[in-house]
């Protein structure tokens, strides 16, 4: 009887637990004519996307969401479940973007885990 009661009390404060968060800041250079694909997203992201260069950077979606990103300028957005973004540099220079995303669970940049 302890033992069905242990289990009870650990299964009921497990559920309070707040799951664990990825939080990564990092900035990537973009070489001329290459772009950074984000796989479907396993849980909803939040994306800080920062272009610290002088050169526009298109973004690529199914989802309704702004085709580019101005020079020297950034936006937030929220990417649901099974979501995918493109990220292209269609200029002759390479470009730094600043990136910042949110998340439960890990998110795939070009094949490899970015944590």
């Amino acid at each position: 009887m302890k033992n069905l009661i242990l289990i009870f009390s650990l299964i009921f404060t497990s559920s309070f637990i707040p799951a664990q968060r990825v939080d990564v800041w990092k900035t990537i250079t973009i070489p001329p004519g290459e772009s950074l694909f984000i796989h479907e997203v396993k849980a909803p992201v939040t994306l800080e996307l920062k272009n610290l260069s002088d050169k526009e950077i298109n973004l690529s979606s199914k989802l309704t969401m702004p085709r580019s990103i101005a020079a020297a300028s950034g936006f937030t957005y929220r990417l649901p479940k099974k979501a995918s973004l493109s990220i292209e540099n269609r200029n002759t220079d390479a470009v730094s973007l600043y990136l910042h995303y949110t998340s439960s669970k890990s998110i795939l940049i070009n094949n490899k885990e970015v944590r």
